[in-house]
């Protein structure tokens, strides 16, 4: 199994690509050093519990599959749809869920 410290950093650093938020930007809305970042990201730094929870407030990220690492971590682009979902209003969650009933129409327990 891989270590917590890689895993989070590598959670961290999939939500800041997802947000489209450099890690300078990112850096300065936590108030930590870019460098502090790198490292919380390449796993050879934990960041405070305090940075912790506003790296997740901020990048929208779940604690949940960094608490349960036996969660296989979904992949970058099932992250990606997630992230793009949340921002999605009741009609254009409707359509989605349309388009992906017609895309599988063997799953009729949806409609």
């Amino acid at each position: 199994m891989e270590n917590a410290e890689i895993m989070l950093g590598r959670a961290i650093k999939i939500a800041r690509i997802n947000k489209q938020i450099s890690q300078e930007k990112l850096a300065e809305l936590v108030d930590i050093t870019p460098t502090h970042l790198k490292h919380i990201e390449s796993g050879h730094r934990n960041p405070s519990i305090s940075v912790l929870f506003k790296l997740m407030r901020i990048l929208q990220f779940s604690f949940d599959d960094l608490v349960f690492p036996e969660k296989t971590l979904p992949s970058i682009n099932f992250q990606k749809a997630q992230l793009m979902l949340r921002e999605c209003d009741e009609h254009q969650l409707d359509i989605i869920v349309a388009t992906l009933g017609a895309m599988n129409p063997a799953d009729k327990d949806h409609e």
